[in-house]
């Protein structure tokens, strides 16, 4: 038995538990798996509380919580779904069915995806709703959604931009729905991400299920949610969670993990379940974690948050399509609204109150009441590596939960979930990574749910167009 071992033993902590290094989604989701199949764990978090970049700051107008920048879900995001029923989290999310797009002259269109058509023929009602599209642009927009489904050779090694110019989608359907909505989802530009990424979201997000495209929003702050709910939740099934706990480094045995070092804690463990962003990862495990190179890199995205001195959206959130805005959603606060921007690198040209008040003109024309609102308070908030640019080539790069070390795992949005980086691609990392450290400890998990059922029709009409 190692030192950390007797320890660990004479203190009367369980030298069988899982240390998961990181509290953000992954790590979370991680330890709620290892929870509920009766396996020790402990969250090990270097900020003051749990949650990573679902994370929320104070209200500078009401004094309440705000979103550091607005996390949505979809309706085919089954293990986030999950998540949230199996800890009690579903109450605090709205589902919303309808999308709102305004296009550049101001007209708007209110797009429900039909209940009772089978999938993908359920999305017409969105299609046809879209009023600032030709009927030729719709009908090419109806073939160009069904031809992605198709699997393509090069899906991993062209990007979406190249092949929607080469697929004859006019430019106004790629500016005025292909990009806000492929940008929206995936966090990146049209020109940079790959076609493989492309058709995740038009088959997973649109086509294959009437629900898929139901957008699930928080109704609570992110860090209510995840750092204070889930966080209790777990602490009630006995996980422990430690914050300002940062990982230094870990100690080995035989060529195992049998503590991770926390300056000078060295906290013991059977296995653990490293869930950080990749650099840190790399810094952590430099001979374990494969370095980042040009392949594994962040995408910007930046949040306007804008306070007036009344409400100026008169809709949950809208698609803000041909402008700098992209998505603009209405706070919970009277008067408070976020505008929310992906792939901003170089936005102009990093000026925040040039951004800013380019935000409030948008708004102002788009919306009659921000006319003659006044405001109160803003902030300019940008994650400059919010999400994995999911370029092509980065699949090869994305590591598996495993390692070469038989009792230590990765998890985190970064890593091989065959999700882009999002709340569900997340939460199914650190469900894969509970998963694999339960096999090595001979306790078996069971924590990831299937995909939400692809009906066939799509697949037979998109080998016809």
């Amino acid at each position: 038995m190692s030192m950390a071992m007797r320890d660990a033993a004479v203190s009367g902590v369980d030298p069988a538990r899982v240390a998961i290094v990181g509290g953000g989604l992954a790590g979370l989701a991680a330890a709620a798996a290892l929870a509920e199949a009766g396996i020790p764990a402990v969250i090990l978090e270097s900020r003051r509380h749990a949650g990573g970049r679902a994370a929320s700051f104070e209200d500078p107008v009401s004094g309440g919580l705000v979103d550091a920048c607005q996390h949505v879900a979809m309706g085919c995001c089954t293990n986030f779904l999950d998540l949230c029923v199996r800890t009690g989290l579903t109450a605090a999310l709205r589902r919303d069915r309808t999308l709102s797009f305004i296009g550049p002259d101001g007209r708007r269109a209110e797009c429900t995806p039909s209940r009772r058509l089978p999938a993908p023929l359920h999305l017409a009602p969105l299609l046809l709703g879209m009023r600032h599209f030709t009927l030729g642009e719709k009908v090419a927009l109806a073939r160009g959604m069904l031809r992605l489904a198709r699997p393509a050779a090069d899906a991993e090694s062209r990007t979406a931009l190249d092949w929607l110019r080469s697929s004859g989608q006019p430019d106004a359907v790629i500016r005025l729905f292909w990009q806000p909505v492929i940008e929206s989802a995936l966090g990146e530009s049209l020109d940079l991400v790959s076609l493989a990424a492309a058709r995740k979201v038009a088959v997973d997000a649109f086509l294959a299920h009437r629900d898929a495209a139901d957008l699930i929003v928080p109704t609570e702050p992110l860090g209510t949610l995840f750092g204070t709910r889930l966080v209790g939740w777990l602490r009630d099934r006995g996980v422990t969670v430690r914050t300002g706990m940062s990982a230094t480094g870990f100690d080995r045995a035989a060529g195992a993990i049998v503590a991770v070092r926390c300056g000078e804690e060295a906290v013991p463990c059977a296995a653990a379940i490293v869930a950080v962003p990749w650099r840190q990862a790399a810094r952590l495990l430099p001979d374990v974690v494969p370095a980042a190179d040009e392949r594994l890199v962040g995408s910007p995205i930046t949040a306007v948050h804008l306070w007036f001195d009344r409400d100026v959206i008169d809709v949950p959130h809208a698609v803000l399509v041909g402008r700098v805005s992209q998505w603009v959603f209405r706070g919970a606060a009277a008067g408070h609204c976020q505008v929310v921007i992906s792939a901003s690198r170089g936005l102009m040209d990093g000026d925040r109150e040039r951004l800013r008040d380019t935000v409030v003109a948008e708004l102002r024309e788009i919306f009659p009441p921000a006319r003659t609102a006044q405001l109160r308070a803003a902030r300019v908030v940008t994650d400059p590596t919010a999400v994995l640019s999911v370029r092509p080539g980065v699949e090869a790069v994305r590591p598996s939960p495993g390692t070469a070390v038989a009792n230590l795992f990765l998890a985190g949005d970064w890593t091989a979930t065959g999700w882009p980086s999002t709340m569900e691609g997340a939460i199914r990392s650190g469900r894969a990574a509970a998963e694999a450290a339960g096999r090595a400890l001979g306790r078996p998990v069971s924590a990831l749910v299937a995909d939400l059922p692809r009906n066939p029709l799509v697949r037979l009409l998109a080998g016809r167009l």
